[in-house]
């Protein structure tokens, strides 16, 4: 059967993660489905149903979310001892197979969007074999990134799911070279498609003098480490500094621990997880927002501390030179405490206090509109379906 283009109407959304689960690909998927929704695309979510205690179905926000357990009886389970995940990957491994191909067969979606390359991948592939439909990937970061620390069936799944895809974005141009590098083939189909954000209607309140905000994740990769040892070096040019770090991960500990050592505890506030509601009322107390990351591939705190009006201090790494183009930011080396402290002091120093700079990064976060990625997205599901599997 020839290709042919037909505009998008239906579109499946596949993600690794979804609301109400907190993280960039979480509102990064969410805030597509509100866009194509609101262009009157028909738009459903499928998600890997983690934690447990989610429900099987429910509507958020006026979309469908689905969610299922995509498991293999990976021999990664056998080695780390989990028999119970290896023997229910061979018992629901079939049964959410069976499950996609129905679904895939009655709803006929115009395109299925995967976002994150991850265990719904080879459910997929199999479908994209024996159904007809236009298959999108969206990669995000650590399914590109992390790449070598997965299995050997696992990279396999990577290369071979970019080659039948359709398409292919990614969420920064850096992180998109990085893509490159594994699968060069890609190249004529694969294109940025940056993440959105919502800009409040009004400014924020005026911040607290010598307030610090981190947001994210506490894994070594988001570098909170050097911000800790970069407070000490801001006893002298900004004695009012503090900081509240939000944000819960395997590192809260050790974390906790360096700040005490470093003699912190009247400086720095550990919060735990917020709900976003909660992050956004702390950007706008916020003097500064700080992203002291190792790697980034987009920067969603970076563009939400834009939406809020503030300057940022951040490391020159993956995305965010991207999203902090032309706005009032200090980029300074990754890994190093001295470059952070010093891009602090400059910021302390009045480098932006000029009541533009919260107009002119608020400016700069719009061009990042839901309805600009509806609008990209949609020109990928609107091209030519597969031929049909021989």
């Amino acid at each position: 059967m020839n290709a042919f283009t037909a505009p998008p109407r239906r579109v499946l959304l596949v993600t690794a993660s979804y609301l109400p689960q907190i993280g960039g690909l979480q509102h990064a998927v969410a805030h597509l489905a509100e866009g194509l929704a609101a262009g009157g695309v028909s738009v459903s979510v499928l998600t890997q149903r983690y934690p447990r205690s989610l429900p099987t179905a429910e509507v958020l926000d006026g979309v469908p979310v689905h969610r299922w357990l995509f498991l293999l009886p990976h021999l990664g389970y056998l080695r780390a001892g989990r028999f119970d995940l290896f023997v229910a990957g061979l018992v629901l491994g079939p049964v959410t197979l069976v499950r996609l191909l129905n679904r895939l067969w009655r709803e006929r979606p115009t395109a299925v969007n995967l976002h994150f390359l991850g265990s719904a991948a080879p459910f997929l592939l199999v479908a994209h074999a024996l159904l007809r439909f236009r298959l999108v990937v969206s990669l995000h970061g650590e399914d590109v990134e992390g790449l070598f620390g997965r299995s050997t069936f696992d990279r396999w799944i990577f290369r071979v799911t970019l080659r039948r895809a359709q398409a292919v974005s990614a969420c920064s141009a850096a992180l998109l070279r990085v893509a490159l590098a594994l699968e060069p083939t890609i190249a004529a189909k694969a294109s940025v498609i940056h993440n959105a954000v919502v800009v409040p209607l009004t400014p924020v309140a005026e911040p607290i003098p010598g307030r610090l905000l981190a947001v994210g994740r506490l894994v070594p990769k988001k570098g909170f480490d050097v911000l800790l040892r970069a407070l000490p070096l801001l006893r002298e040019t900004w004695p009012q500094a503090h900081l509240v770090l939000i944000g819960g991960g395997p590192e809260a500990a050790r974390l906790q621990t360096l700040a005490a050592d470093l003699h912190l505890a009247d400086r720095v506030e550990f919060t735990g997880v917020q709900p976003p509601e909660a992050v956004r009322r702390a950007m706008g107390l916020s003097q500064a927002v700080v992203i002291p990351s190792r790697r980034e591939p987009f920067g969603l705190v970076a563009l939400e501390a834009l939406a809020a009006g503030r300057p940022v201090v951040a490391t020159r790494v993956g995305g965010l030179p991207e999203v902090l183009a032309g706005a009032e930011a200090i980029l300074v080396p990754p890994d190093s405490s001295e470059a952070l402290a010093q891009g602090l002091s400059d910021l302390q120093a009045g480098v932006w206090t000029a009541p533009t700079c919260g107009a002119r990064n608020r400016k700069i976060a719009a061009q990042f509109s839901v309805e600009r990625m509806a609008t990209a997205y949609s020109a990928l599901y609107a091209g030519p379906f597969r031929d049909r599997a021989r």
